[in-house]
């Protein structure tokens, strides 16, 4: 039985599904970090592209449609699942706007049918991550099919990977979302792609913004736009294991407001032993070697989700 199987006994199964893939979530941005660091993906580096073909994805959905006919290849995902995520993303949001929200108590027969559906996700979710700790393979012919339209897609692929999904992860938006607020002078969104995205230094409107903030901004906010050439996503690649610990408490900090919605029980030493059991399960350690520091990391969780009620506590206006 995987450790993360064992941490979910006991609980209710939509909340440690929830848990689990929040928990999943924080794996995957920091893989994600050393991806845009390498442009480095399943084994393939992608090369610095063309420029001007590179900015026109922004204003493309080539890199979507590549990505979707590329797990047409080796995905196993149902519609049931996909159409669970669509929801899972909804309540996300909805917990965002409103951290103090209370999940509404359903009818004993629908407790019953909901309690099984959640279950047998639970089980999807463990046995997904047996395959991933296995490292199944592609049967030969899968194998070809993805190498091949891994590289004849290469352009909006390296795209999808390196800028469309880390920007979803780690801003919650789409890279044109981005890109249009950065057009229309937005300094956060245009020290958001630079970060994520540092050839966007050189595309000509973008290069426009920058230094219209240079001629006709502050100082500091010159400054800010420099630094950020050098920063991920979260913080800078010079620290990542800060960076790692900060991805991890931040959604630690989203699973502590789940449990809260859900009225469940869960102690914050409970979320790093999440971290811990994925840990084990994944590299054999028997603890999180991102959390050094157990009692910090439990603080700064609470710290976080306890800056998020403080904010929607605030009226519409001063937020």
């Amino acid at each position: 039985m995987l450790a993360v199987e064992k941490w979910a006994m006991g609980r209710n199964p939509a909340f440690a599904f929830l848990a689990i893939n929040h928990a999943l979530m924080a794996r995957t941005q920091c893989e994600a970090l050393q991806h845009i660091k390498e442009r480095r993906i399943f084994g393939h580096k992608f090369p610095l592209p063309d420029l001007p073909s590179w900015f026109a994805m922004y204003r493309s959905r080539k890199p979507l449609l590549a990505y979707k006919r590329l797990i047409s290849h080796s995905s196993d995902f149902t519609d049931e699942q996909i159409d669970l995520f669509s929801e899972f993303r909804k309540l996300d949001k909805a917990l965002k706007n409103n951290p103090k929200m209370v999940i509404n108590i359903p009818t004993p027969e629908e407790i019953e049918t909901s309690l099984a559906m959640w279950k047998g996700f639970c089980s999807k979710t463990f046995t997904e991550i047996e395959e991933e700790i296995a490292k199944i393979q592609f049967d030969s012919e899968m194998q070809k099919k993805f190498d091949n339209s891994l590289a004849r897609h290469e352009l909006p692929l390296g795209f999808y990977f390196l800028v469309y999904a880390p920007c979803l992860l780690f801003y919650g938006a789409p890279p044109s979302d981005l890109y249009r607020k950065a057009l229309k002078h937005d300094l956060s969104a245009i020290e958001q792609l630079l970060k994520l995205d540092p050839l966007t230094l050189h595309d000509p409107a973008i290069g426009f913004q920058i230094q219209s903030i240079r001629l006709n901004g502050k100082a500091n906010d010159y400054d800010r736009i420099l630094a950020a050439i050098s920063k991920s996503p979260v913080i800078s690649y010079q620290d990542m294991k800060t960076e790692r610990k900060t991805i991890k408490s931040d959604q630690g900090a989203l699973i502590y407001v789940l449990a809260m919605a859900f009225k469940n029980n869960l102690k914050v030493p409970h979320i790093r032993g999440l971290y811990d059991a994925l840990a084990a399960d994944f590299e054999g350690t028997l603890q999180d070697t991102d959390i050094t520091s157990p009692e910090g990391f439990d603080k700064t969780i609470k710290t976080k989700a306890a800056a998020w009620h403080k904010l929607h506590q605030q009226p519409e206006k001063q937020k």
